[in-house]
Parts: structure tokens; C-alpha cells; sequence
């Protein structure tokens, strides 16, 4: 059997990024509080499996097995705090966390398929939900969406790889009595911590928006009444500005239900609340662009944008340039 130096070094990047995870973010959300106690527990769990498989320690086995099915618990559940019906969420998360840890009681010989089928359903889950787009984020501040849907497929992809590798060490185990668990569960172990590691870091900042704009479907005056409405409270209040300006926020500002608001811009404009609220930043910061000398960077910051790496590339995407070149074409102050 190989010794594991591998994982536990990868061990010891998870502390350091739980660290700075947890010095870095607000821990007054629960969302981070969550994705806080899901690095934790990977943590454990991966310092238990290089004493399982590096250096045989059986003894470790049984909490390997009570953590197993709460590592992709708490995956899902981070994510889901930041959409609609979390207190149903956590719920059924943990009625199906309790049946698992039953099922490890009442009949041991198939908790592993339990546990693949558990990695799978949450893996699934999170694909499911980041494949609606931008608005399923009601509670996340609309700077953050993009950069919180790209975790979301990290892990959701993360989890899935997670099962199919559990269904090659059963059947090691069938075929080979398990002469290739140690070194599969090196690499990918390893890998995983990792991803979880990338996945906690852009979840703050935004990669490039590729969440595809809703089909144009046809508006009602009721969504154009909306639409004029949220128009008339970024004009005249700025609200748009605000780096924690979140779809649940917008909605409770007009008095109207979350999904009420994102399908009225959804079919007045053919835009997600994401891209409807920066294409209103960018028409601002146009202004700055051509009245101020004011730097790119702080014409960013002042339009609601989070970092000017953002604000760049929503501004090529809704104009079709850079601030730079847009300003020196518009007459603008350089």
C-alpha cells in the first residue's frame, strides 16, 4: 500500500482555504456558513482517508462513513440558501440525511450504493438548478450570480465524478479485491479538495456572463408596468448602484413575488434580472464616461459594479467595445 502524502498535503491547502474563507467572507450568512462547514468537513474527511488508505487505519472507517453522506448535504444546501424555499430544502435534507445514517444500521450491505445515489441526486441537483440561470439566485447579490453558478457546476460536476468513482472502487474491490483503492483514491481525492478550493474562490468574483437571455416571449402591460416601474426606482433612487442589490430585494422594493419580476423583464426584454440590471449600470457609467474624467476603475465602482474586470466585460457585452475605446469614439473625457 502507498503512503498518501498527496491528499494530506492537499489537506493541509483546504485548512489555509478554509482559513481565508473564513476571514474573508461574512459569517453572519448562512450560505458561508455552510460553504464554511463543508471545507471544514472535507477537511476531516480527507485527513481520515489518508489514515484509512495510506496507513490502514480500519478504526477510521465508521466516521468515514457518517460523514460521506453529509459532505454533498452541505454542498447542495450552500447553494440553496441563496434560492427560494430553503427552510423546505433543509428539511428534506435532512430527513434524507437521517434515512442514510439509518440505512448504515438497518442494512449496512447497501449503504455505498446509498451513498453514490445520494452524491448523484445532489450532484444532479445543483447541475439542475444552475442550468435555470441567473434568477434562480434570488438571495444573492446580483454581482455575485455569475461567479456563484460557475461554483455551482464545479460542484455538482465535482459530486457526480465523486460517485462514478465510488462505483469503480466497488467494483476494484469485486474484481481486484481493491489492489487500486489507495492510488484512486490519491488522485481523486486529491482533486476534489481542490475543486472545492476553486469553487469557494469564484464564487466571489464573476466569470465572463454566459447565462443565455430568456426566449422573447410576448409582454403584457402588466410586465411593462413593472419593467417602468423598476426604471423609475433606478433612475431616481439609484437602487441599481448597490452591490447588494439581490432579486428578493428588487421584489419586496415594488411589493410583488420574486418570479413576478423576473418574468416581466424576462418578456418585456428578453434579458435575465442580471443582465437588465447591468445593462442599466452600463447606461450609466456611459454618461460618467462622457461627462467626467473620472478613471475606469471609478467609474466601475461608482455604476454598481463589484471589480473593473466585471464592469469590462459586461460593458463589451452591452456595447460592444471597451470603456476605453468608447470613450475616446464618444468624445469623451480622457
Amino acid at each position: 500500500m502507498i503512503s498518501v502524502p498527496l491528499p494530506l498535503f492537499a489537506t493541509f491547502v483546504l485548512v489555509f482555504v478554509f482559513v481565508r474563507f473564513v476571514t474573508a467572507r461574512d459569517m453572519a450568512m448562512l450560505a458561508h456558513r455552510l460553504f464554511a462547514l463543508l471545507i471544514a468537513s472535507y477537511c476531516l474527511q480527507s485527513f481520515l482517508l489518508v489514515l484509512r488508505w495510506g496507513y490502514e487505519q480500519s478504526a477510521v472507517a465508521l466516521p468515514i462513513a457518517i460523514i460521506a453522506p453529509v459532505l454533498p448535504m452541505l454542498a447542495y444546501l450552500a447553494f440553496a440558501t441563496l434560492m427560494n424555499g430553503t427552510k423546505r430544502s433543509i428539511t428534506l435534507s435532512i430527513v434524507v440525511l437521517a434515512l442514510t445514517w439509518t440505512s448504515f444500521v438497518v442494512v449496512p450491505e447497501i449503504y455505498d450504493l446509498i451513498i453514490i445515489a445520494t452524491y448523484l441526486g445532489y450532484g444532479g441537483l445543483l447541475l439542475s438548478r444552475a442550468a435555470r440561470g441567473a434568477d434562480v439566485l434570488s438571495f444573492s447579490p446580483i454581482v455575485k450570480t455569475q461567479g456563484i453558478l460557475f461554483a455551482m457546476r464545479l460542484i455538482g460536476a465535482g459530486l457526480i465524478a465523486s460517485a462514478l468513482t465510488d462505483v469503480f472502487i466497488i467494483a476494484d474491490f469485486i474484481r481486484n479485491g481493491g489492489d487500486h483503492v489507495g492510488l484512486v483514491i490519491t488522485f481523486v481525492q486529491t482533486g476534489f479538495i481542490l475543486l472545492i478550493g476553486t469553487a469557494s474562490s469564484v464564487a466571489k468574483s464573476a466569470p465572463i456572463d454566459d447565462d443565455p437571455s430568456p426566449t422573447l416571449i410576448d409582454s403584457t402591460d402588466a410586465d411593462q408596468a413593472i419593467v417602468n416601474r423598476i426604471e423609475t426606482i433606478f433612475t431616481t433612487e439609484g437602487l441599481h448602484k448597490s452591490e447588494d442589490l439581490s432579486l428578493r430585494k428588487l421584489a419586496r422594493r415594488l411589493g410583488i413575488p420574486d418570479r413576478q419580476v423576473s418574468n416581466a423583464i424576462n418578456r418585456v426584454c428578453g434579458l435575465n434580472v442580471s443582465q437588465f440590471v447591468n445593462d442599466f449600470r452600463i447606461k450609466g457609467a456611459c454618461e460618467m464616461l462622457r461627462q467626467t474624467d473620472a478613471n475606469i476603475l471609478e467609474v466601475s465602482l461608482a455604476a454598481g459594479f463589484a471589480s473593473k474586470s466585471n464592469f469590462n466585460r459586461e460593458f463589451q457585452r452591452v456595447m460592444g467595445q471597451t470603456p476605453s475605446a468608447w470613450r475616446k469614439s464618444n468624445g469623451g473625457n480622457l
